[in-house]
Parts: C-alpha cells; structure tokens; sequence
C-alpha cells in the first residue's frame, strides 16, 4: 500500500524531483488529454446529429461501427494501462502523461460508447457489455477521488507516526497497564488483564470500510465522568458509606470507582497514584487504538476500488469479446 500511495502522490505532484515540482495528471501538458478527449466527443456528437439512417440510429449502421471500433479500441488500450504502469520505469512517457490519457480518454468512452449503441438497450450481451464498461468508469472516478483525498488524511491522521509505530505503542501501554495494576490488586488486574484481552485491531471488511468498529466498551467523556463521580465518591465518603458497584462495569468505569475509592480511603496514598496512572495509561490506549482503526479505514477505503476496479475489467474485456463475435457472426 506504501508503493501504490507513493505511486499516486507522484501523478499529483506532491512530490519533487530535484527543484522542479512534479505535474498534475490532471493538467498534465496543460491538460492535453483532456482537449483530446473533449475533441472526440464534439465529433462524436456532431456526427451522431449529421448521420439520420433510415433505420434508425444503431451499432449496426457505418456509423455505429466506426464508434464501436473506436470505443473498442480504446477499451483495450485503456485495459493495458494495467500492464503498463508496472513498465513506467522502463519507458520515455512520464506516469502523468498514461494517467491523464487514461483518465480523460476513459470518461470520452461515456460518449463514444453510448453513441454507438444509438441507445438501443436492452436486456442482451450488447448492453451488459455497455453497463460493466460504465461500472468501471464510475469505479475508476472513485479511485481518482479517493486517492485525491485520503493519503492526506493518513498522514494527517498519523501525525508523523508510522503504523508500526503505533502497533509497538499499544503493546507497550499494555505492557505498562497490566504492572500498574499488579501493584494495587488482584481484582484491579484481573479487569486490566480482560481488557487487555478484548483490545481489536481492525474487523471485518464492512467495519473497516465503514469505519464503525465494534467497540469492547472503553467509557467515553471522561472527564465529565470523572467529576461526576468526584461528586459522589466524596459525598459517600463525607456519610461514612463506601461506594456499592452493581452488575458488569467498563474497564474505565471500574479504575475510576478504585481510584476515588482509595483515595476517599486513605487519603491519596501510593495505591491511588498508581490507579491515577493506569487510568491515564489506558485512556491513552484508547486513544491510539483509534487512531490505528481510523488509519486502517482509510487505507482500506484506498484500496477497495481495486478490488471492484479490475474484476470489473476483466469482466468488460470478456464481455466485449462476446459483444464482437456475436455482432460479426449474427447480425
């Protein structure tokens, strides 16, 4: 995934070779490929209005072969795009110049492709290969947008922090929550230690695209809790009552009725600073971990379009093959 992102940070500029700033594909020679593409489509159209067959406008006028053949033609080159980006190192044409060609002339095929079914749809071969050949447009827009957008909200996610680097943190916070706990007492470190056990990085596919992972319940608003309970735990202590916790209480929820707790007991001694310091240590855990969660959201939301992207490329190629061969074997 570093490579990929490294790969699309280059097509849009964000890097630099020597002084000069890389180019947009997007702009790329003044935004060439667009103006070719806008080109083709003005003829296009301007041919689909002149051409009035007695028939009707269909793939099987001159016409609708001549915008077949383009838009085919098109569909394949544009295919091997795939092949040759792993060759960019190996030839003269810069990235910007294959990525912008792909992108601009991709959208023409909306067009041209269009145009030449005389849009005459159907439920056939001929339309399936029309409607995976607009899948992986939208698909690709998905990609350009994303890769747009997302790599700088990693970054600004990490905060100049490697992945790795996080992952090492949420051990060691571990780590350090399981001795803390050990020093005050068994009952402290047994709940330490479950939550320890429930700590998830990552989920399933949707909790990763969606970003809504299912949480094994860290307590939020913290503070506000914390003076709540400050409230309580000191009235209860001025009345002579110790505190009564009833049913399962969150990790959060426990080390803060022990820390008031010890503290309304013994007046702030070594046990109470030491859960004073588990607290933080695990609230800061909780912390991390989102982060970690969030950077694998968004890293997946990068890659997913792939997924969908060349399978449905695959699929198109396929389709066109059949879309051909009927064409010249029975129309």
């Amino acid at each position: 995934m570093a490579g990929v992102s490294a790969w699309f940070a280059r097509l849009r500029g964000g890097e630099r070779s020597g002084p000069a700033r890389h180019e947009s594909f997007l702009v790329y020679r003044n935004a060439f490929y667009l103006k070719v593409a806008v080109a083709l489509c003005a003829l296009s159209f301007v041919l689909y209005a002149w051409h009035d067959p007695i028939e009707g406008s269909s793939g099987s006028t001159w016409l609708g072969y001549g915008l077949g053949t383009l838009g085919a033609a098109l569909i394949v080159w544009l295919a091997w795009f795939g092949v040759r980006k792993r060759q960019f190192r190996e030839g003269r044409a810069p990235v910007q110049a294959w990525v912008s060609a792909h992108v601009y002339l991709g959208l023409s095929l909306i067009v041209v492709a269009t145009l030449h079914t005389g849009f005459q749809l159907g439920l056939n071969v001929h339309t399936l290969a029309w409607v995976l050949m607009m899948l992986v447009i939208v698909s690709g827009i998905y990609g350009i947008l994303a890769y747009s957008v997302l790599p700088r909200q990693v970054t600004a996610n990490r905060n100049e922090m490697e992945f790795r680097a996080m992952l090492q943190e949420i051990h060691q916070l571990n780590e350090s929550a399981l001795s803390l706990a050990d020093r005050i007492d068994p009952e402290t470190h047994a709940v330490v230690a479950r939550s320890v056990g429930k700590v998830r990085i990552g989920g399933s596919a949707w909790e990763q695209l969606s970003g809504r992972y299912r949480s094994p319940g860290e307590a939020g608003g913290l503070d506000q809790f914390f003076k709540v309970k400050r409230t309580q735990l000191q009235a209860q202590a001025a009345a002579g009552a110790m505190p009564q916790r009833g049913g399962r209480q969150a990790t959060i929820a426990f080390v803060a009725d022990q820390i008031f707790a010890a503290g309304a007991a013994r007046g702030g001694d070594k046990a109470s600073e030491n859960l004073q310091k588990l607290l933080q240590t695990i609230a800061k855990r909780k912390a991390l971990l989102d982060k970690v969660n969030r950077d694998i959201t968004l890293r997946s939301r990068l890659a997913v379009w792939l997924y969908v992207h060349v399978p449905l490329t695959v699929a198109l190629l396929a389709a066109l093959l059949v879309h051909i061969v009927t064409v010249f074997l029975y129309w």
